[in-house]
């Protein structure tokens, strides 16, 4: 009995003194307050080179820590951020990770104000101070959460994707749903939700293999989630992209028939094509399919509600095709020599919700005038600005160096590129927040592989603040996880669907859609 008291109290000296060890560590590893800054020092007049790169740019009031690496090689580093009130925090370290408390605190005491970093490194026995930095803080919010999709950036390889969401306010992530659900890994896409909620929203549900469950298109609404096969007859296609209407039950698709082909030889590793395309109306709850166009010569895609749901804006080049629709293969032969000739132009027309019918089309952006294709058209919620893509043709830019960022004022018809945001990468899909304030797009800045989100401020003017890509809790994110982020759309509330209920929808077999 003795020995074993004694085995006891050895035990709990060993775990005590493990306890003060591990509270040591993490005081030296927290970096924060541990120590002052450096008494003399040479004054630099450059900033810090940090990743990501969060120097000089606008912050919403809620955004998750915007940690950072200190890309410079040296001995020692300090760190010390300053609120507009006149706080002061000190992190050592080069990895500047900033506790989810104090950074919510230096938001707020910066609100409308400025965050200032002051960035100190020691190289051998020397220190030296690089030039302050500053972010703006604004006190516009932006929506809580994001939705999108992630999925290796080569697409021949879908072994693994899924349609995931995180919460702008802090790291945490989650998948709502997973093709690893089905056994034949089908693929995902194209997720739309109606007016930035999660009560409603849909996705697409693609077949692989020839046991797979049929395809269609996922639809919740509320607590009810089904398939339904979203198809149109008359073109012999599935629905495609779409565009949820504010209100109502109203779902715009295009009609598209697209291959991917992978180039050997140019340093654009893909292009898709579109052999056929067409706009359709669903309205989901009497899955009733409304044809809005059904033509040969014009492909229509790319379908997007104004804010007030009473117009459609989408994307359509006119390209004269010698080869009818009965003949897949030559017309597949005849598009794909002629892809240069695809320049697409934004077009819009209204809607009458009584009659279910739509309007003459009106042409909103002219690219091809300009030897250019235009894509994503994105209204922003107040009606005032149209933000789209442009890039030299095709219908599909993601892959394309030359994608840029456009934005028109719709009240003075004044259109330009938005330099404040584009780089010498592709810079494409985008979406609003329902503020209005605030635009997340898609970009291959960094390696010109991998799509990551970043996110810009946009003013009364239109101008957009320098853009940054999504916080994470480790720097070095982006480095280590080898997904695109595809599709970004800003919501306002976190998706809340029952798991098991979305796998027996994959299985189930697809209410057909009535066509019109």
């Amino acid at each position: 009995m003795k020995m074993k008291v004694c085995f006891n109290l050895a035990s709990r000296n060993v775990c005590r003194n493990l306890l003060c060890l591990c509270f040591v560590s993490l005081l030296f590893s927290f970096g924060c307050c541990r120590r002052s800054v450096p008494a003399t020092f040479e004054e630099l007049e450059v900033f810090p080179a940090i990743y990501p790169d969060y120097v000089e740019t606008t912050l919403p009031l809620n955004i998750a820590p915007a940690n950072f690496r200190i890309d410079v090689e040296a001995n020692e580093y300090v760190t010390r951020l300053i609120t507009s009130e006149g706080s002061a925090f000190l992190f050592s370290g080069r990895d500047v990770v900033f506790p989810e408390k104090q950074w919510r605190r230096a938001l707020e005491e910066s609100k409308e104000g400025t965050l200032s970093y002051e960035v100190y490194v020691r190289q051998r026995s020397k220190w030296k101070k690089y030039k302050t930095f500053k972010n703006n803080v604004s006190s516009d919010p932006i929506d809580p959460w994001i939705a999108y999709r992630l999925i290796e950036p080569g697409y021949e390889f879908g072994h693994h994707i899924c349609l995931a969401q995180r919460s702008l306010e802090s790291f945490a992530e989650d998948v709502f749903a997973d093709n690893r659900s089905a056994s034949t890994s089908p693929c995902l896409n194209c997720h739309s939700f109606q007016n930035w909620k999660t009560e409603r929203f849909l996705f697409h549900f693609r077949q692989n293999g020839v046991d797979a469950a049929k395809p269609g298109t996922i639809v919740v609404d509320g607590k009810s989630i089904h398939k339904i096969s979203a198809r149109y007859e008359i073109a012999g296609s599935a629905c495609t992209y779409p565009s949820w209407r504010p209100t109502g039950d109203y779902v715009a698709f295009s009609v598209n028939q697209t291959r991917q082909f992978f180039h050997s030889l140019s340093t654009q590793k893909l292009e898709v094509y579109d052999f056929a395309s067409d706009l359709v109306l669903i309205d989901v709850v009497k899955n009733e399919l409304i044809p809005i166009f059904h033509t040969t010569n014009d492909f229509e895609t790319f379908p997007n509600w104004s804010p007030d749901g009473k117009s459609l804006y989408y994307c359509n080049a006119r390209v004269e095709i010698k080869t009818p629709l009965n003949s897949p293969e030559a017309r597949q032969r005849e598009i794909c020599k002629r892809i240069d000739d695809f320049h697409y132009n934004i077009m819009k027309i209204d809607f009458d919700e009584t009659t279910k019918s739509f309007g003459t089309p009106e042409v909103i952006v002219d690219a091809a005038s300009q030897d250019k294709t235009a894509l994503f058209p994105r209204i922003s919620p107040d009606g005032n600005f149209l933000v789209y893509t442009m890039a030299k043709s095709g219908t599909f830019p993601i892959w394309r160096p030359e994608a840029d960022l456009y934005i028109k004022d719709l009240r003075s018809g004044e259109e330009r590129r938005l330099d404040e945001i584009n780089s010498d990468n592709t810079d494409s899909y985008h979406s609003w927040s329902s503020s209005g304030k605030w635009l997340v797009f898609s970009s291959r800045r960094e390696d010109g592989q991998y799509t990551r989100l970043y996110f810009t401020h946009i003013d009364e003017q239109g101008r957009a603040s320098k853009p940054f890509v999504l916080p994470q809790k480790d720097p070095r994110h982006n480095w280590n996880r080898f997904k695109s982020y595809n599709v970004p759309e800003l919501i306002s509330e976190r998706v809340d669907v029952n798991e098991r209920a979305i796998v027996d929808a994959f299985n189930e077999k697809p209410t057909a859609t009535a066509n019109r």
